[in-house]
């Protein structure tokens, strides 16, 4: 597209406005002109990062599907990917995920976000009502402390979490992405005799190297980001699968290969 053409035409229609010579009115827009031509060629050219022989985000695509660094030549890694992809059939909906994880020898299922019975009739306006997450992970990846009182709604008769032994402190956790990131491993800690007063090495903060840590991923109190969960536990929603600990890495590498990218993942699992 020649936007030069198309400001030529918004132009009002006077000797003035003509931009059939080379003026300091034809070279502003021709500038002006420059900037929509090169969005316009990028996002021309977002397909062609569905093909994994010319998408310019080859790293975010082998971290998606958990292909390891060890490749270094780059036609060599496109190949991988091209091999990798073709491999993976069946899309990304539910049904797959869990087949192909218990195909993998892991005994769990998988559930959507929403609630039972919540989607509306065929033909009538209204959208399900979304799981909350907060109810199912726990504390320390929500930062919520979740207490049902007399008379809310949640204490009601029949409702989930007024059932009789219904715990307060939920088994689940998030699994987003497993990123670790550089942080000082301080070297005072708090009752260490070296954070005495007037030693050395007492000053706040102190320290002498990094360390690698998780990331942390506090699950939103957002009900509209709540439909961007996806859940994997037991065969019925809010009981614990198990799996061995020993498969503990495999299993959440498999879990983030095969899942949407978009998705915060719960794991309703234990590891026994």
């Amino acid at each position: 597209m020649d936007f030069l053409k198309l400001y030529q035409h918004l132009l009002p229609d006077g000797r003035a406005w003509r931009l059939t010579i080379d003026k300091k009115l034809r070279q502003f827009f021709a500038g002006l002109a420059d900037a929509p031509s090169d969005i316009k060629d990028s996002a021309d050219s977002v397909w062609l990062d569905l093909l994994p022989q010319s998408t310019d985000k080859l790293d975010d695509w082998e971290r998606q599907f958990g292909l390891s660094g060890n490749v270094v030549n780059e036609q060599d890694r496109r190949d991988r990917l091209a091999a990798t992809w073709l491999s993976l059939v069946g899309g990304q909906s539910p049904r797959y995920i869990q087949d192909t994880l218990r195909a993998s020898g892991f005994d769990v299922y998988v559930h959507e976000w929403w609630g039972p019975s919540t989607p509306p009739t065929p033909g009538t306006p209204g959208n399900p009502t979304p799981r909350n997450p907060i109810q199912w992970l726990r504390r320390e990846f929500t930062k919520v402390d979740l207490l049902v009182e007399c008379g809310e709604a949640a204490a009601q008769c029949g409702e989930a979490f007024a059932e009789a032994g219904n715990s307060l402190q939920p088994r689940g956790y998030p699994l987003v992405n497993k990123i670790f990131e550089s942080v000082p491993d301080e070297v005072t800690l708090c009752g260490e005799a070296i954070a005495e007063a007037g030693e050395q090495d007492a000053a706040c903060g102190n320290y002498f190297e990094l360390k690698e840590v998780p990331r942390e991923y506090i699950v939103p109190n957002d009900p509209e980001k709540w439909p961007f969960f996806l859940y994997i536990g037991g065969e019925t929603f809010g009981t614990i699968a198990q799996v061995d600990p020993k498969r503990r890495d495999e299993f959440e590498a498999l879990c983030l290969k095969i899942c949407p990218t978009q998705q915060w993942l719960g794991i309703l699992v234990e590891y026994v």
